[in-house]
Order: structure tokens, then sequence, then C-alpha cells
């Protein structure tokens, strides 16, 4: 797995590649979580790179997604985790799962972005 960050003015952008399973989720989550503990609670995941995804990275999706949303800037903007370029592979775990109404998820990262 290979995770690539941009920093924008309101928002994170983590771009994942590759596989998260059990070996490479806790990276996933070590990168999220050095984001929350800068103050940075606005992520946009771009997983058009990712080939695969287990439940110890879709663990680490929703305990990303509920410790964002616990924060709050105000009553009414607060921190959230948005997905970008699901892959349909992807969209089919997600499908399965539930995930895909927990999420918002966006087509292109430009727009998930512009949804902060």
């Amino acid at each position: 797995m290979e995770i690539e960050h941009r920093r924008l003015n309101r928002v994170d952008v983590l771009t994942v590649s590759g596989r998260v399973d059990a070996a490479t989720a806790p990276q996933l989550k070590q990168q999220i979580e050095s984001l929350f503990n800068e103050g940075r609670y606005r992520i946009v995941l771009d997983l058009d790179g990712l080939e695969h995804i287990s439940s110890p990275g879709l663990r680490a999706l929703i305990e990303a997604r509920k410790r964002a949303r616990d924060w709050k800037f105000t009553d009414l903007e607060g921190g959230d985790i948005r997905i970008a370029n699901l892959p349909p592979k992807i969209k089919e775990v997600f499908d399965l799962t539930g995930f895909t109404a927990l999420f918002e998820m966006y087509s292109d990262t430009i727009a998930a972005v512009g949804s902060f």
C-alpha cells in the first residue's frame, strides 16, 4: 500500500493505492491519526488506485469516520471522511458491507474537496 498526502487549505487528501489489509491497515490508521493530532479533521480519501480492502482496512475507515465526525469546529461545521474515485470492485465491497450508506462518495477528488 502507498499513501500520498496533499495538504490543502481546509482539507487533507490522502491518495491510497494498492492493498489495505491486516498488514497495511495500521499504516493507514496511523496516517489518519497523525492528521487528527494536528487538528486536521476534514479528509478526502482518493481510492482510485485501491486494489483490495479487507475487514481491518474497513475497520480503520469506520473508526476514522467516527472520530472525524465527533470533532466540531462550530455548530454547523465539523470533520468528516469523504471518499473519492471509488473503484467498481471496491464499491462492491462497500455495498456488501453497508459502507456505501455511511460515507459521502464523489466521482472525483475536486468534488469531494469542494463538498467541505
